[in-house]
């Protein structure tokens, strides 16, 4: 655009104020970038020897709509809005979930419009549900007072306070209203998003509801415009409907319960409301984002959520990094079993603590006693061998009792034992001679 043209005087500074007016996007977190020329024509009248010619580029932060009354020229397509909720708790406002709404451009466009500006422009930020009534609805949407009174919408639809009218100037921005769509074939149904406004038709502005779970209104249709429903946070919105509530009307919430931020889903393939690039599971839905494992892959499309290194079909305990296996099926990890094989022997005492049919391997050949047909390794099958638990490849049995020398225990006592036999004979055949020679004597 050509601006006016501006005069100084010599060696002297001069600030310009410009005012740009946005007549296509529009966003809270939106920037833009305008490049601005500025070029000496003429001085003293006298065209200027040399050009002299700058160019400086300004970063525009569009938004602060709240501060500039919430109205805009733009429009909006998008489809999906995220709201993240937060309740007053202890004097703090804490996060306690998202709701992702699902507007309906063919059966509303007007309200769909609307709504998607608003929040797109930053405009239901920190505005309260300011009346919740169980088992009925749940309303917000009111940014200029915050009590049902107020709000309006958010960019001109040729109604002023609910009077169709053809002159916008006419008509502040805090009067303007948009037209009823509500036969349009819509019904208040669970999760339903409608228009909140009076029962005059065409006061509808900025305020909505949302039908409780299990709440069927028919009174309302025909009369209040659904123009979406929950898409994702249908808990959120169960929680919001059962807190508790009071004030004259018995519909204030006792905690307030606030929109902490509203903003449009651009690029969310599962439509969980969270935007690809900040979506841990950008193809299964997944609004809670949970992460067990803390490694940036979110459990619905994490093959290991433990981070244990086990896939989780072959994990029996898929949510716990210190275990993955249960030998004995006794719902203990192994890890943290002492006996995991059950045999009653303690692992630290085990050769096998995974084996309950083997606990001993004492030829120590990774074989345990049970399947080791030659369980002390001499080279002799245990069926045959006369000493099965210690070597002895000679099979060596000093006193033929078909126990191996080896492991005989008695075998040293036996030997002896018959050693001393032909001592004691030699003595009593020594006695008898002596007295044989004792009795011819005598005789």
């Amino acid at each position: 655009m050509q601006a006016e043209d501006v005069y100084d005087g010599g060696n002297q500074d001069l600030d310009v104020n410009i005012t740009l007016t946005s007549l296509e996007r529009v966003g809270k977190l939106t920037n833009s970038s305008v490049l601005i020329t500025a070029s000496v024509q003429e001085i003293n009248s006298l065209p200027p020897v040399n050009s002299a010619t700058n160019t400086s580029g300004v970063v525009v932060h569009q938004g602060l709509y709240a501060t500039n009354e919430c109205s805009t020229s733009a429009t909006s397509d998008y489809q999906y809005i995220v709201f993240e909720i937060g309740e007053m708790q202890n004097g703090t406002l804490t996060h306690v979930g998202n709701i992702t709404l699902q507007l309906n451009h063919s059966a509303a466009p007007i309200h769909s419009v609307n709504f998607a500006l608003l929040s797109e422009m930053g405009c239901y930020d920190n505005v309260s549900f300011h009346r919740v009534i169980q088992g009925f609805m749940i309303q917000s949407g009111d940014f200029t007072n915050g009590d049902g009174t107020g709000g309006h919408a958010a960019s001109w639809q040729g109604y002023c306070n609910a009077q169709a009218s053809t002159n916008q100037s006419d008509c502040a921005p805090s009067s303007w209203t948009i037209p009823d769509e509500a036969n349009n074939n819509l019904t208040h149904i669970p999760y339903a998003l409608s228009m909140a406004k009076t029962n005059n038709a065409n006061t509808g502005g900025s305020q909505f509801f949302i039908v409780s779970p299990g709440s069927t209104p028919s009174h309302l249709n025909g009369v209040h415009t659904v123009f979406g429903s929950v898409f994702s946070g249908s808990s959120t919105v169960d929680y919001i409907d059962a807190v508790q509530t009071g004030g004259s009307q018995g519909s204030d919430p006792v905690d307030e319960i606030k929109i902490m931020n509203a903003y449009p889903i651009t690029h969310d393939q599962d439509m969980d409301g969270i935007e690809y690039g900040q979506d841990n599971c950008p193809t299964v839905s997944n609004p809670n984002q949970a992460d067990t494992d803390g490694d940036g892959v979110g459990d619905e499309c994490d093959s290991d959520l433990d981070g244990d290194g086990v896939n989780n079909g072959n994990d029996l305990f898929p949510n716990d990094g210190n275990e993955s296996a249960d030998n004995d099926g006794d719902n203990i990890g192994d890890n943290a079993d002492v006996d995991d094989d059950n045999d009653g022997l303690n692992d630290t005492d085990d050769a096998f603590p995974l084996n309950p049919s083997e606990t001993l391997d004492t030829d120590g050949d990774g074989i345990g006693n049970n399947a080791d047909a030659d369980d002390d390794g001499d080279g002799i099958e245990d069926t045959i061998d006369n000493c099965q638990f210690v070597a002895n490849p000679d099979q060596a049995d000093a006193d033929g009792d078909g126990v191996g020398t080896a492991c005989d225990g008695n075998e040293g006592l036996s030997s002896s034992e018959s050693e001393s036999v032909p001592s004691i004979g030699l003595l009593a055949t020594s006695m008898c001679l002596l007295g044989a020679a004792l009795l011819v004597r005598r005789d």
